[in-house]
């Protein structure tokens, strides 16, 4: 039961009144008769008391005139408020049957007035002879009111909640009922979006502070305690500013307030401080409440912490941009550098030199010594060479033995050779590896921006041309760049010529190298690779030929009828009977450029009928990062047609967790780098079991390449890592031998 409102008051003392005026004016109108009674029955009776009866019947009729006056208005105001009232008022006998209702009553229960009228009450509320039997039992009724909660029921069989006031008015000395009613569905549904709310606000994994108008925080979760050690009572009243760090400038968080006042929410990465100091990051997201008005109420902002995920990121960012081995920049890196290197020269009217190292006699010294001395090797060849340049110029390791140095801004290109002189003269002092004294030496190449070129893939082939040409003149000398170098260049254009007759001539084959489930040793797909014989020179490398392809229009050629191709063996393959295994191509970033690529790879799949279930596409991590939207959007639409996509030699090139996320790639290929070495090296280790746990986190699929050895299966397998090739399963086959294998796992 609950308290009832001042209104229902009102219109209970009105009804009791009502009664009240009623029962009163009967008294009167009894009392008249009994006067007039006496005064007909007066014959013999002195005059002055006849004229004394006729005073009393007077003022008798002046009090029952004002009683009339009385009762009527208040019958008035009753029916004034039964018509225009918002709630449902009916008035009901003992037995239960509708005496008085109004037009409220109709809509709220949809009935008409009439239908009402002689209606049992407990027709509309199921409950009420049950309620009204206790209310009897418990003699709670002789309070003048008493307010419950319980279910209506409408015409149409819906129950819905109601809230009513149940009175009883004495009228003509008999007890009457009268019940107020109110429908209280929408304050239900209220009320349940509250507890909602509030279940969100305490549940939440999130931080939640909520601050009034001022920005004073007036509401804290508990997860704000968890995240920033700070107890809801140590904040409340307080700035959410307390939390700022000095890792922002103070118009950062002005600019922020001005957003958000602008926009009416904020979201972004800051760094805020722990009770005990720490600082961490956070990802914040602040919103403006504001009332009907359009006037701001409160502020809300929610954080989580983002440490894990920043450390993962960082993380990343290093397999990115780093060499694990040495700590210099990676190709990537490398790149990036050399842009904004050539972009700083070209603004100042200053030079770039570009520098490639290659340690002479390296692959002796590593065979000879084994890996784990030439990586030591290749770590001091690193601190030497960062010893012997500036801040800010840029020490990189390309891969294997090979090294660039980006001299920013010099004013000459002599400063280029003096630094070669003394990177040879640090790298003339022996290196002790293995209990032995070993001599290196390198060969380096100059090429100087802009003299030699004036884009970074030009200014790198100068570069390594001048270093091949070092190595002609007998290593451990440092070449300058000329235009007499260009002979190489005049080879690539017979290459490009070479390669056109390759395609035309039919000079090109597949190889097929397979791919198993780790778990179930199952062969599960295969990779298709490109070979070239040339009729004169014979084998030539794919490592030689692709990049060629790449640089011209040849890729696409190529691309294509390699995917036809396998396409049409995969289907015969199928059709004969041999297991149905998927086939992996791979996607070249000038083909992903395509702008009627989707319409080839639709085409071949129809005129070859492979289904798109059986075709995968691999892509390495800097095409992925090339033109972001237009590539997410082409991936996308390959994705739908129902071909699986891998990221390639993952590991080597860019790579980004909010950029990664966003790719609809099903699967990642671990560079056969981090491979090589898993058994021996902690950190080529640490390397695969980032990425597979990484990659899972994201529902990928891991496949590792290059595995020789059972030790590197075994440790693959202890890292959870889906599925493998390589040597130790089978070298690539040509199309007989792959029919055989296919049969064999039939």
């Amino acid at each position: 039961m609950k308290e009832i409102t001042q209104s229902e008051n009102h219109l209970l003392d009105n009804v009791c009144l009502i009664a009240e005026l009623e029962n009163e004016l009967e008294k009167m109108n009894h009392d008249i008769i009994q006067l007039m009674a006496a005064l007909d029955s007066l014959q013999q009776v002195k005059l002055h008391e006849s004229i004394s009866i006729i005073k009393r019947l007077q003022v008798q009729f002046t009090d029952t005139l004002k009683w009339a006056v009385k009762l009527q208005q208040s019958e008035e105001k009753s029916s004034s408020i039964l018509k225009y009232a918002a709630e449902s008022i009916f008035t009901f006998t003992e037995s239960g049957l509708i005496e008085t209702t109004n037009p409220a009553s109709a809509t709220l229960f949809g009935y008409k007035e009439y239908e009402l009228l002689g209606m049992n009450i407990a027709l509309l509320i199921p409950k009420f002879n049950q309620i009204a039997s206790e209310l009897n039992s418990q003699e709670s009724i002789s309070q003048p009111n008493v307010r419950l909660v319980i279910y209506g029921i409408h015409k149409n069989g819906t129950l819905f909640p109601i809230e009513f006031t149940i009175g009883r008015p004495v009228y003509a000395n008999k007890p009457q009922w009268l019940v107020i009613i109110r429908d209280i569905s929408e304050r239900r549904k209220l009320e349940q979006g509250l507890r909602l709310m509030a279940n969100i606000f305490e549940g939440s994994s999130d931080a939640i502070v909520i601050t009034n108008n001022l920005n004073q925080i007036i509401d804290v979760n508990k997860a704000f305690t968890t995240i920033t050690g700070y107890e809801q009572n140590d904040v409340l009243g307080l700035f959410p500013s307390f939390l700022n760090s000095d890792k922002r400038p103070n118009n950062f968080y002005y600019k922020l307030y001005r957003t958000l006042l602008k926009t009416g929410v904020w979201c972004g990465e800051v760094w805020s401080k722990h009770k005990n100091n720490d600082i961490f990051p956070i990802w914040l997201s602040i919103y403006t409440v504001r009332n009907e008005n359009n006037l701001t109420t409160h502020f809300v902002g929610i954080f989580s912490n983002i440490t894990a995920r920043k450390a993962v990121e960082n993380q990343l960012k290093q397999l990115a941009h780093y060499d694990l081995l040495t700590g210099l920049a990676n190709r990537a890196q490398f790149i990036e550098r050399l842009k904004w290197s050539m972009d700083i020269s070209k603004r100042d009217g200053k030079e770039t030199a570009l520098m490639f190292l290659d340690l002479d006699r390296f692959k002796l010294i590593n065979d000879t010594l084994g890996h784990q001395a030439g990586d030591q090797l290749l770590i001091e060849v690193a601190r030497r060479l960062t010893a012997n340049v500036r801040e800010v110029d840029t020490v990189s390791r390309l891969g294997g033995d090979e090294f660039t140095v980006v001299l920013n801004g010099i004013k000459s290109p002599e400063e280029a050779g003096f630094v070669s002189r003394n990177i040879l003269e640090a790298l003339a002092v022996p290196v002790f590896l293995e209990g032995q004294e070993v001599f290196i030496s390198s060969s380096i190449g100059i090429a100087i921006y802009p003299i030699d070129g004036d884009s970074v893939n030009e200014l790198v082939k100068n570069a390594d041309t001048a270093m091949y040409h070092a190595k002609e003149q007998g290593r451990n000398n440092y070449q300058y760049f000329s235009s007499g170098m260009n002979q190489k260049v005049l080879g690539e254009l017979e290459m490009e010529t070479n390669l056109r007759q390759a395609l035309k001539n039919n000079e090109f084959s597949l190889r097929y190298q397979p791919q198993f489930n780790l778990r179930t040793r199952e062969l599960i797909g295969l990779e298709v690779l490109l070979r070239w014989e040339h009729p004169k020179l014979g084998f030539i490398s794919p490592a030689i030929f692709i990049p060629h392809a790449e640089k011209n229009d040849l890729i696409i050629s190529i691309g294509e009828w390699l995917l036809r191709t396998a396409c049409e063996r995969s289907v015969a393959w199928q059709n004969s009977g041999l297991k149905p295994v998927r086939i992996s191509v791979n996607l070249s970033g000038m083909q992903l450029k395509q702008s009627d690529l989707i319409d080839k790879v639709t085409q071949i799949l129809n005129e070859t009928k492979l289904s798109p279930a059986f075709l995968e596409f691999e892509l390495s991590e800097g095409v992925l990062v090339n033109d972001t939207e237009v590539t997410i959007n082409v991936l996308t639409e390959l994705k739908e047609m129902g071909i699986r996509l891998s990221i390639d030699d993952f590991g080597t090139g860019y790579s980004s967790l909010s950029y990664l996320k966003r790719l609809p790639i099903d699967s990642l290929k671990i560079d056969q780098s981090f491979i090589q070495d898993i058994t021996i090296d902690m950190d080529d280790n640490a390397i695969a079991s980032t990425i597979i746990t990484m990659a899972h986190n994201l529902r990928l699929t891991v496949i590792a390449e290059g595995v020789e050895t059972q030790k590197q299966i075994d440790i693959l397998c202890e890292k959870n890592c889906d599925e493998a090739q390589g040597y130790f399963f089978s070298r690539p086959l040509t199309e007989e031998n792959m029919c055989k294998l296919l049969a064999d796992y039939q």
